[in-house]
C-alpha cells in the first residue's frame, strides 16, 4: 500500500470513519511494519490500537499489524509510567519549595481525558510556573538532582525560548520542560498571571497541581500546533477531540483568549489544517470564530499539500518554516521587529529572571 494511503488509513481510524477505513484498506491486511511505522510517525500508535480494540476492528489491518501495535502499546505503558514517576518526583521537589505549577499538555490530559496510561504517548513533563517562582523552582529541582544542558544551550533557552529543559537523575533520565510562558513572548502577549488566576485543580497521583482552564488549553494547543509547523502528528488532534468530548469547546471564548494573546492568525491557520483532518470536529462555528484571513491563505497557497495529513509541503525545511512564521505574524508591522529579535536574541542581555544568574550555570 502506498505511503499516502497508509496515512489516509491511520487518519480514518483515528477519526472513527470506519467505512472510509475499509475502503482504503481494500479488504486486505496491511504491511504490518509499514503500518506500524506510519502510526508511530503520527504519534498515535497506542491510540490506534485502542480504537481497533474497543471497536472490534482488528480485522481491518490484519492480525500481524494488530499484534505489532499491541507490542508498541505495551512499551508506551512502560515509558509513560517512567515519565509519570519523574513528574511526581519533580512535583514533590516543587511543592516542598512552595511552588505549585500548572501541568501542561500530556501530563494534564493523561490524568483527566484518557482512561489508561497506555492510550497516549508522553515524551516529557511540561510544567508552567510564575516568573517570580522560577528561581526557587530551579533551585528545588537542581537540589533534587535534575540537570540543565551545557552552555551555551542554557543561555539560548533563557533568552530565546519560553521554557528551560532539565533531565532527571538516574540511569534512565526523564526530560522536563520548566515553562515560564506558553509561547515565545516576542511573538505573543500571554499574561501568565491570568493563566494562574483561571487555573483549576488537578491531581497528579496523590499530589495537588493545577491545570489550565479549558479555553486556555485549546488556545495553547492551536498555537502549539502552529509552532510545530503543522507536522503529521495526530496526537494533538486526538487531545482536542477528547477535550471536546469532556466539555464541548467554547470557540468564542477560545477566540477571545487568542485575540488578547495576539495569536488569532496562527490559530486560524491551525484550524484550517485541523479541519482538513477532521471536519466533523472543527465545525463551521469554530472556523467562524477563528477565520484565516484570505490574504494569508493566498500567500501560502503555493505550499499547499495534497497529502492526507499535511497542510503545507516541505515543512521540515527551515526556510519554509521561517516563511510560515513570518506569514502568520498577527500584524505585518511586526515583521521588522521580529526579524531583529530572532537575529540578536542570544547576543543581548534580557530582563529574564534567570539571565546572568549563576543558578542556571551547569554544575561541575
Amino acid at each position: 500500500m502506498p505511503r499516502h494511503k497508509l496515512a489516509a488509513l491511520v487518519l480514518a481510524i483515528v477519526t472513527g470513519r470506519w467505512d472510509e477505513a475499509r475502503r482504503v484498506a481494500g479488504g486486505r491486511p496491511v504491511d504490518p511494519l509499514a503500518f506500524a511505522e506510519q502510526c508511530r510517525e503520527c504519534d498515535v500508535h497506542a491510540w490506534v490500537h485502542h480504537r481497533l480494540s474497543t471497536d472490534d476492528r482488528a480485522d481491518l489491518v490484519g492480525a500481524q499489524a494488530f499484534e505489532r501495535l499491541e507490542r508498541m502499546r505495551r512499551k508506551v505503558r512502560n515509558d509513560t509510567m517512567l515519565v509519570l514517576a519523574g513528574a511526581e518526583q519533580a512535583l514533590d521537589a516543587l511543592l516542598a519549595a512552595g511552588v505549585t505549577p500548572i501541568a501542561l499538555k500530556g501530563l494534564d490530559f493523561l490524568h483527566r481525558l484518557y482512561t489508561g496510561v497506555d492510550q497516549r504517548t508522553i515524551d516529557d513533563v511540561d510544567l508552567l510556573v510564575r516568573q517570580r517562582d522560577l528561581k526557587p523552582a530551579l533551585d528545588a529541582l537542581r537540589d533534587a538532582g535534575w540537570q540543565l544542558p551545557p552552555e551555551p544551550e542554557t543561555l539560548h533557552y533563557v533568552r530565546g525560548s519560553h521554557h528551560l529543559p532539565l533531565r532527571s537523575p538516574g540511569p534512565i533520565g526523564v526530560d522536563l520542560e520548566l515553562h515560564w510562558n506558553l509561547a515565545q513572548s516576542g511573538r505573543y502577549a500571554i499574561d501568565v498571571e491570568q493563566l494562574f488566576e483561571r487555573a483549576e485543580p488537578l491531581r497528579v497521583g496523590e499530589r495537588g497541581a493545577l491545570r489550565l482552564a479549558d479555553p486556555d488549553v485549546v488556545a495553547h494547543l492551536l498555537i502549539h500546533h502552529f509552532s510545530h509547523y503543522f507536522d503529521r502528528r495526530l496526537k494533538w488532534l486526538v487531545d482536542l477531540e477528547r477535550l471536546h468530548e469532556e466539555t464541548p469547546i467554547d470557540w468564542p471564548a477560545v477566540a477571545a483568549r487568542l485575540e488578547r494573546w495576539g495569536g488569532t492568525a496562527a490559530a486560524g491557520i491551525s484550524l484550517v489544517h485541523l479541519r482538513k483532518l477532521w471536519p466533523e470536529l472543527i465545525t463551521d462555528a469554530a472556523a467562524s470564530a477563528l477565520p484565516a484571513a484570505w490574504w494569508r491563505r493566498a500567500l501560502t497557497w503555493p505550499l499547499r499539500s495534497s497529502h492526507p495529513l499535511e497542510l503545507f509541503r516541505r515543512t521540515r525545511d527551515r526556510r519554509v518554516q521561517l516563511f510560515l512564521a513570518a506569514a502568520m505574524l498577527e500584524h505585518p508591522t511586526q515583521l521588522p521587529g521580529w526579524l531583529r529579535h530572532r537575529a540578536s536574541r542570544d547576543a543581548q542581555r534580557s530582563d529574564h529572571p534567570l539571565d546572568g544568574d549563576d543558578r542556571v550555570a551547569p554544575g561541575d
